[in-house]
């Protein structure tokens, strides 16, 4: 099943990527509380990261179906 394995690729990759935008958000986060001057702002890529998150539960649920039948 190629379609199976190039899946189970992308699902790795987009879990890779989404570690390390949640990574660099938390590093924001922490130098955000050392500069108390700064006005409260969100990250730019968090809705990047959100995008990814619900991309590969997506992703995830598709691939259970796929291999279920």
């Amino acid at each position: 099943m190629p379609f199976s394995s190039s899946l189970n690729l992308f699902l790795i990759g987009n879990g890779l990527i989404i570690i390390t935008l949640i990574l660099n958000q938390n590093d924001s986060n922490k130098d955000a509380i050392t500069n108390r001057n700064s006005v409260s702002q969100t990250n730019p890529l968090e809705k990047f990261t959100w995008g990814c998150v619900l991309l590969q539960l997506s992703l995830f649920l598709i691939q259970t179906k796929v291999t279920d039948f």
